[in-house]
């Protein structure tokens, strides 16, 4: 499997717009300011925004390897646990996608969880939302969500899981 996800329609956003925009201010700057060095002054920050804003989105798109198979039970546990949270469920592929979204907190607007399962392990993605207000970081959020799921499957492993 690849070692991220497609991007969406919504994430392109940080992924291309706004960097789009900062490469685009910095080009102005050193346009109308005729490459002295205070257009240099200005466009170094804006590139550095841009390049910024695109590898933190492509940084929140990486899956992470749960070690655990893609099994039906796991696949239950997994959904047991998000209804259990009182995370939206966006879509559902019996045995294979989990896609859902958290409510908003103090730390952040939401966040979109994509598990896949196949045969051999259980993948998972938490990143913010683009269906939601605007963010990149979530201040911890997608590591708390990504180990509920962890944990949960943990505890099945044990045979504790109630």
């Amino acid at each position: 499997m690849k070692k991220e996800l497609k991007p969406r329609k919504e994430d392109w956003f940080f992924l291309y717009v706004l960097p789009a925009f900062f490469i685009g201010l910095a080009g102005y700057s050193l346009f109308m300011l005729e490459f002295d060095p205070i257009a240099l002054i200005m466009a170094v920050p804006f590139t550095l925004m841009a390049l910024g804003f695109h590898f933190k989105q492509k940084e929140n798109l990486k899956v992470i390897a749960l070690n655990f198979p893609g099994t039906s039970a796991n696949y239950m546990i997994c959904l047991e646990e998000i209804i259990k949270h009182d995370w939206e469920v966006l879509e559902s592929k019996e045995n294979s996608e989990i896609i859902a979204e958290t409510k908003r907190t103090w730390r952040s607007w939401g966040e979109l969880i994509t598990i896949k399962f196949e045969k051999d392990n259980i993948y998972i993605n938490s990143h913010p939302s683009p269906y939601k207000q605007s963010s990149v970081a979530t201040w911890g959020k997608n590591k708390i969500n990504i180990n509920i799921i962890r944990s949960a499957l943990g505890r099945s492993l044990q045979g504790n899981y109630v």
